[in-house]
Formats: structure tokens, C-alpha cells, sequence
């Protein structure tokens, strides 16, 4: 589960390539920058996790047990971005993401958002209340990553504009 912005830059792939060989510690110290600037919005997402299950069936010590909660953070990827087949020449890379890795934090989070509808479990497994129950607890279908994120999202992006944008101008100057 992950939650991505879009700042749209072009070039930054290329100037964190061209800062890497000329000062790796700015190249560090702006990607730190970078995780800084999305701290508010991970903050903010992980305020609405709760410390205790939300529901009686995970309290438990497995993968999807309450107990093996983590934290919501910021992850960089500063990977080549994949082409697409049905769009050439189109190259898209998001540079900040928002993870989650833990399970139960994600079925938690997206519970009842296919309506229903998708699950894999066989039919005498599948607990028809699960998302109903979540519901009435802690609202509905996207609950902790994508709830409200519009506005933390421009804040977030607002931060890295102006870090980005200065990546940018040094990365020129280098070139020239």
C-alpha cells in the first residue's frame, strides 16, 4: 500500500545521477531533505493508526496480528523508471512514496473497498463483517493512507518544490 505524489520535474532522475558523481554527501543531505519535507504527512497518517486491534480477531502474534504493526514512512526511489509498452516514450518515476509494509495496517487501511467482491479466501472462510465492523470503528474504506490526503498531499509537495527546484538549478550550474 503506498501513497504517491506527483510533483511533476523533469529531469531530477538525471540531476541526482549527475550530483552523485560530483558531491555524493549533497546528493545524501538532499534526500534527507526530501524525507524531511514528507515527515508532516507520515506524522499525520500514522496519528490514525491505533495502538490497540481494532477489532478482537487481531490480537494475535501473526503476520496479520495487531502485534506486527508498522509504521507508516517515507520511502525514496531514485531507480531508472520502467518504459511503458502502451505509452512510448513515456517515463514517470515518484521519487517520495508513503508505504506501509506491515499486513495488518494495510487490510486494516483498505478493507471493503472492492465491496466485497474480490476476495481470495475460500467462501467458508470469508467473514462478510470483517469490513462492516471497521466500518462502524473507524470509518469507511481508506482509512489511514489516503483519508484527507489531497490537502496533506499539497503540503507535502509544497516542502519539496522548493528543494527540488534548487537540486535542479545546481545540477545546471555542474553541467554548464
Amino acid at each position: 500500500m503506498s501513497a504517491t505524489m506527483s510533483l511533476d520535474t523533469y529531469g531530477l532522475q538525471q540531476a541526482l545521477k549527475n550530483l552523485q558523481k560530483v558531491d555524493p554527501a549533497a546528493r545524501r543531505a538532499l534526500l534527507k531533505d526530501i524525507k524531511k519535507a514528507a515527515d508532516p504527512l507520515v506524522t499525520e497518517i500514522n496519528s490514525r493508526v491505533p495502538g490497540t486491534p481494532p477489532l478482537s480477531g487481531m490480537r494475535h502474534n501473526g503476520r496479520t496480528g495487531w502485534s506486527n504493526v508498522k509504521r507508516v514512512q517515507v520511502s525514496l526511489n531514485t531507480k531508472k523508471p520502467r518504459r511503458r509498452v502502451d505509452k512510448p516514450g513515456f517515463d514517470q518515476v515518484s521519487v517520495v512514496r508513503i508505504i506501509t509494509k506491515g499486513a495488518p495496517v494495510a487490510i486494516t487501511d483498505m478493507a471493503g473497498k472492492a465491496g466485497g467482491a474480490k476476495s481470495r479466501a475460500p467462501q467458508e472462510r470469508r467473514r462478510p463483517n470483517f469490513p462492516e465492523a471497521l466500518n462502524g470503528r473507524l470509518g469507511e474504506a481508506s482509512r489511514f493512507m489516503w483519508r484527507d490526503v489531497e490537502v496533506l498531499q499539497r503540503q507535502a509537495e509544497n516542502a519539496l518544490r522548493p528543494i527540488i527546484d534548487k537540486v535542479m538549478a545546481d545540477a545546471q550550474k555542474d553541467f554548464r
